[in-house]
């Protein structure tokens, strides 16, 4: 009798169908790549361990894991975004929406994702130590690759706000120079254009408003974001590099911009901070703070 129970039940949850877990993006940062099997491979994995059955896709850039970690340092971001954009949507897997996990500059770089394109659509958006107002100190270069440095250190020591470095160098286009902010507006080709802050794009604040949650995460000991609360939002007060201005006492967020306040109100923005430094996390803490509460969810 047991088992003809057992069999029915089976049989009624085969006609149900079984829920479709979530399916989640990765965007990694500097110096990475989509599959190395220390970093992204391991994040991939713990995920889908926690949730069997899930589809992850880990961006990659470029025809291989070699070319990817050059498009970490030498690259239009503009253009990668448009690519990244082209790349989800002809992805099957991912018709019906997902969540998105950005890591160091994958952070803001998957939040263009969302403000300029969105289809499919982002359920819950992570961001891991982004540099969602800038930075004012370009972090040195990582790569193994000594040419992909030394082109990058060349073009710097041009002007970060050159067309050169703009069309060229990941990191200049999110420098921010705290004591030239007209500079900033007027040369940076990226990130003034994605925090709406040289003309309202109104469908950018649409976009991101679209989140079930926005979880910012800033690492509490970075010393390679500066700001490290740049990865929150914060900014230095305008004519100063050492006084901070909290998230909620910028224009970016009173005049509303891209929708920061409105998520806020609606209990959408939620704030983590990670111990150590940048990119510094465990996995036993990534699964309690991030893949538990905000990958764990169905279609």
């Amino acid at each position: 009798m047991n088992s003809v129970l057992s069999l029915l039940g089976l049989l009624v949850l085969s006609a149900l169908g079984a829920p479709t877990p979530r399916p989640t993006v990765l965007w990694h940062g500097m110096g990475d790549t989509c599959c190395y099997s220390f970093s992204m491979g391991a994040i991939k994995n713990a995920i889908e361990k926690a949730v069997p059955g899930i589809y992850v896709l880990s961006i990659e850039i470029g025809e291989s894991i070699v070319a990817d970690e050059i498009e970490g340092f030498i690259g239009n971001v503009n253009n990668q975004v448009d690519y990244v954009c082209k790349l989800i949507k002809d992805d099957p897997n991912l018709k019906d929406g997902f969540n998105a996990v950005g890591f160091s500059q994958g952070g803001q770089f998957m939040r263009a994702y969302i403000e300029r394109c969105n289809s499919p659509q982002v359920y819950n958006l992570i961001t891991m130590g982004a540099q969602h107002q800038g930075v004012a100190d370009i972090p040195g270069c990582t790569s193994i690759n000594t040419t992909v440095c030394d082109t990058v250190e060349y073009l710097l020591s041009l002007g970060a706000y050159t067309r050169l470095a703009q069309d060229m160098v990941v990191q200049a286009q999110y420098f921010h120079d705290p004591m030239d902010e007209p500079g900033y507006l007027q040369n940076n080709k990226f990130l003034p254009d994605i925090n709406n802050a040289i003309t309202i794009n109104q469908s950018y604040k649409d976009n991101l408003t679209k989140l079930n949650s926005l979880l910012l995460v800033m690492f509490a000991s970075d010393t390679v974001v500066v700001p490290r609360e740049s990865s929150w939002f914060w900014w230095f007060k305008e004519g100063s590099n050492t006084e901070l201005v909290p998230y909620n006492q910028t224009e970016l967020y009173l005049k509303d911009t891209i929708g920061l306040q409105t998520l806020e109100k609606e209990g959408k923005l939620k704030f983590d901070s990670a111990p150590g430094d940048h990119m510094k996390f465990t996995l036993a803490w990534f699964l309690e703070h991030v893949i538990t509460p905000y990958l764990i969810n169905y279609i």
